[in-house]
């Protein structure tokens, strides 16, 4: 969390923000969260049924800027300039301390970004998928540390050969006629290339294959758990943290989400450079702010130190709000590594994922943003010869051209109730043309997870010959609030209706062939699925704890 100081002045001030607030349902407690986490025994006001409601009706359109024609650089509505000064009013020194800290980052991002552009694909680590009985022994027999490091650094990796190929081939196959038979839908609704599909029987089987769940796992267990759990590598008490601030990592859930299958030649689904898992959320919710204490606060060890691998000093990760305002398509559980597995053979410029290689230094960039604007902008037209546009350039992103901007009510690539959209005009220092960088080749069968926090994209145009095929696979682990959402998961699965993230409406309710719990094999599947109870013995008390809890959840829900 925020340092104490920061935090106390800070939720003082947001309880009046909250309040104001003229936005659809919230479903956790208005008592800000920074405050709640000074109590001695913090009791978080969660609503058990938050997960119930479905968003509203729509498509992936819906909540991103990119797909719907909105402009990223309007300002927001001006109580969030009231934001922007409760968090500034924090600390007396914030603006001379962010000011310092923006002069120290720049040059340093500058660097990174110039590694990235010229590394392009040589950056994205890669690992072979070992086979099951190796990598349940554990990351370091199947993972070198070094590559882990750069895991890490980059945010991203590709599993390779995870599931056989001629089984991810079969499975794309299955949703094509399934899709056919029922008229499915989809974005763009006259040639759906992401389909509103979540429940037919391929997608339940890849998210049951036993090798995607053990490398789930093992790729979990790479962050690090709350500081308040870590006490000279021992084992954590059990009344340490409450339920809602724990996470066992060693048990992956399934989060259910839609599908891709891009025809070549399509130029409809041009997803630009973004982050999930909330927007504006990012600085509104106290928790979620608490997260960038190492970025923002004066009193804190300064961006250098910032990990994007932590769950938070009290667990921040796993309470945060990331989807305050209902909108369709917004998580609103905690997902730390989104992913996919690839159902087709798929390289650069034809229809892949492109991601932005770096954590630390883009992080800070983007939390610290919304604070500086440019004193000159570079003027659009023809500069002249190439020396001389450099040249203009590189005035324009000196730390000399930005200045504090304590005032107004610009955060730059946010819009309400979507997700945090970037562009070279809102995060010009990014180099995006450069550093949004195509994943290398991808067969069926394997496997890319990429960081919560990692800018990513899709191209724009899908030059090549045959699809660009995947599932929506994200890793997922155990906590309160995301059990507490797959229960409710289930219900919409037994239904054949959409999961309360995405678009309500009846979904697949009818649908000829559509997946059963007959469907979901294996004890670890069934709870990952919230079909059947938590097993194994955990790792400690807290685990345990954990695990109770939502044992006796699954219990209540079958009364």
């Amino acid at each position: 969390m925020l340092t104490k100081s920061f935090a106390r002045a800070y939720s003082s001030r947001a309880s009046a923000h909250l309040r104001a607030r003229p936005h659809s349902k919230i479903t956790l407690s208005e008592q800000p969260a920074a405050t709640r986490w000074l109590n001695t025994s913090p009791k978080l006001g969660v609503d058990i049924d938050s997960a119930s409601t479905a968003a509203s009706g729509g498509t992936i359109a819906d909540i991103f800027a990119s797909l719907s024609g909105k402009s990223l650089q309007d300002a927001l509505p001006p109580r969030f300039a009231n934001l922007k000064r409760q968090i500034i009013s924090s600390h007396p020194n914030f603006q001379q301390h962010l000011e310092k800290s923006w002069s120290e980052l720049l040059p340093r991002l500058a660097v990174e970004v110039e590694t990235i552009a010229r590394g392009q694909q040589s950056v994205i680590p890669e690992v072979h998928w070992p086979g099951e009985e190796v990598a349940r022994a554990g990351l370091a027999g199947w993972m070198s540390s070094r590559t882990q490091e750069e895991v890490r650094k980059r945010g991203v990796v590709i599993v390779r050969d995870v599931v056989p190929s001629a089984m991810a081939l079969r499975w794309k196959e299955e949703i094509r006629e399934y899709a056919s038979r029922n008229g499915a839908k989809g974005f763009p609704a006259e040639d759906p290339q992401v389909f509103e599909l979540y429940w037919s029987r391929a997608q339940l089987a890849a998210r049951s294959h036993p090798a995607l769940l053990t490398a789930s796992r093992s790729i979990l267990e790479m962050w690090r758990r709350p500081r308040t759990m870590e006490k000279s590598d021992e084992a954590p008490k059990a009344g340490t943290l409450t339920v809602e601030q724990m996470a066992d990592m060693s048990t992956p859930l399934t989060y259910a989400d839609r599908l891709r299958i891009r025809s070549p030649g399509d130029a409809t689904f041009a997803l630009g450079p973004h982050i999930d898992g909330g927007g504006i959320e990012r600085w509104e919710d106290p928790t979620f702010l608490s997260l960038w204490q190492d970025i923002l606060s004066p009193s804190a060890l300064g961006w250098q130190h910032f990990n994007n691998w932590s769950l938070g000093t009290h667990g921040e990760r796993m309470t945060a709000r990331t989807g305050m305002y209902n909108g369709p398509g917004q998580c609103t559980i905690f997902r730390p590594l989104q992913g996919w597995l690839s159902m087709s053979r798929t390289g650069p410029g034809e229809g892949t994922l492109r991601v932005l290689p770096n954590l630390r230094e883009v992080t800070a960039y983007i939390i610290m943003r919304p604070f500086f604007q440019a004193r000159s902008s570079v003027r659009e037209g023809r500069w002249g010869q190439e020396e001389e546009q450099a040249e203009a350039m590189d005035g324009y992103l000196a730390p000399s051209n930005w200045v504090f901007d304590g005032s107004s009510s610009r955060f730059p690539g946010c819009l309400v109730g979507q997700n945090l959209e970037l562009s070279p005009a809102t995060h010009p220092h990014l180099r995006l043309e450069e550093t949004m960088i195509s994943l290398p080749q991808v067969n069926p069968g394997d496997l890319v997870l990429w960081h919560c926090d990692a800018v990513h994209s899709v191209e724009a145009a899908h030059t090549g010959q045959s699809d660009s095929s995947v599932m929506y696979i994200p890793a997922v682990p155990l906590t309160a609030n995301n059990w507490r959402y797959v229960l409710q998961q289930a219900k919409a699965f037994r239904q054949g209706r959409p999961p309360s993230d995405f678009p309500s409406g009846d979904g697949e309710v009818g649908f000829e062939g559509r997946g059963k719990e007959d469907d979901v094999h294996g004890e670890a599947a069934r709870t990952a699925m919230g079909l059947g109870p938590i097993r194994g013995a955990p790792v400690d008390d807290a685990v345990q704890k954990l695990r109770a809890y939502c044992n006796a959840t699954l219990a209540a829900e079958g009364k």
